[in-house]
């Protein structure tokens, strides 16, 4: 059976006028979302003081992996709600494009509900990820020191990327950190930085070759992920109308060559000079960075 207790978190309000969060489910990402239940903003229902905490969590004991949830807090002193979260799963669902992107490139309204779109761009990232493999890209660097300082601050290996997918500390034995909680992502000038120890419970040392992996994907696939969407939604309807090719359709398909073209050069490029340091025990799409780490300091001022 898929029907299990599903738990969803939120951070803690700002303001102590909180008093009430409003929870709502819905079976998809896009559908109609209804309200499931509200409970009290705190432990012992009565305004946030010294003496009670935040209530941040709920278990849907009726909830399945697939539903979609979304919260928003109401403030009982001035009669106010705040703006609605956003969607939230048990599911992993991070796809290399958004409903948005599509929405950018081509004409969507009456055609395809936000559901159909995204359900298309699961079943095309599907297949980049076959074809391509996963991670997407990763790098891997030694954990160094400058001055007995151990260094936080590491770069992917390439700029202006989409997004950063996975962060691993460690040697044989692999800690992973997650974002926020214990790092930050520069995705504009490709970086991430370790938090410090006393919030992210990570103390970063470069004894015995302790080291960063980084997995993450490059913005070039996420234009791929877009136009290759949007091409199959248009092919869709040429189907349905006869197959015979839009207008639309060619201008897609120009653009997706333009991008299938950089995407080949782009790999041929990295495989003839990064073969060297290609490590085999990190898997595919994975290299090895030397990192700069004045560099990284220089440039890392900027961007988060």
């Amino acid at each position: 059976m898929n029907k299990i207790a599903q738990k969803i978190t939120w951070q803690e309000p700002d303001d102590d006028t909180i008093t009430k969060v409003y929870i709502y489910k819905s079976t998809t990402i896009y559908g109609t979302y209804n309200e499931l239940t509200n409970i009290d903003a705190t432990d012992d229902g009565q305004p946030k003081s010294s003496s009670n905490s935040w209530v941040t969590t709920y278990t849907d004991t009726s909830g399945t992996r697939t539903d979609w949830y979304k919260i928003r807090f109401y403030d009982g002193t001035n009669d106010l709600f705040s703006e609605y979260s956003d969607p939230v799963t048990s599911e992993e669902l991070l796809r290399l494009c958004t409903v948005d992107d599509v929405k950018s490139v081509i004409n969507t309204v009456g055609r395809w509900t936000d559901d159909e779109i995204f359900d298309m761009i699961t079943k095309t990232d599907d297949l980049i990820y076959i074809e391509a493999g996963t991670p997407l890209q990763g790098s891997w660097s030694l954990v160094e020191e400058i001055d007995e300082e151990v260094q936080d601050t590491y770069y992917v290996g390439e700029e202006n990327i989409y997004r950063v997918d996975r962060v691993f500390y460690g040697t044989a034995t692999k800690v992973e950190l997650f974002l926020d909680d214990e790092y930050k992502a520069n995705n504009r000038y490709g970086m991430i930085r370790v938090l410090p120890y006393a919030s992210s419970g990570i103390e970063l040392s470069a004894d015995d070759n302790q080291d960063i992996e980084i997995q993450f994907v490059p913005r070039i696939y996420n234009s791929l992920s877009m136009y290759r969407t949007a091409k199959a939604l248009l092919e869709q309807i040429d189907t349905t109308s006869g197959g015979n090719s839009s207008k639309e359709l060619e201008v897609i398909q120009n653009h997706l060559d333009i991008v299938e073209m950089v995407l080949k050069q782009r790999i041929g490029l990295q495989a003839s000079n990064s073969k060297g340091n290609y490590d085999y025990i990190y898997g595919v799409n994975t290299y090895k960075i030397v990192q700069d780490f004045s560099r990284n300091k220089y440039v890392g001022k900027y961007g988060w």
